[in-house]
């Protein structure tokens, strides 16, 4: 049995959207605790703890949202978004 046999795919998104909210809580969190100008009493060991729990939720949803076939498609997105990215970088210190 799989989380698919027990839950539909609209479950599962619901699912997701509630863990990427928490994921978002979990960066930020951990941001507080390593800048330090808005004191939090969690650790930044709890908080990078905290972050990776929340994104082994994320990826626990995607993993049964997605396909096998959508792997090839996943990493194509994440390639051009990461030369997007250092190219916006890279923009700004020129």
């Amino acid at each position: 049995m799989t989380i698919k046999d027990y839950l539909p795919e609209t479950e599962i998104l619901a699912q997701l959207a509630e863990e990427a909210a928490e994921l978002a809580q979990a960066a930020l969190k951990l941001r507080r605790a390593l800048d330090g100008t808005n004191p939090t009493p969690v650790t930044e060991g709890e908080a990078r703890t905290n972050l990776l729990e929340e994104y082994a939720d994320v990826c626990n949803c995607m993993f049964y949202l997605t396909s096998s076939a959508d792997f090839e498609t996943i990493a194509r997105y994440q390639r051009e978004k990461i030369l997007r990215w250092l190219a916006r970088l890279e923009g700004r210190d020129k």
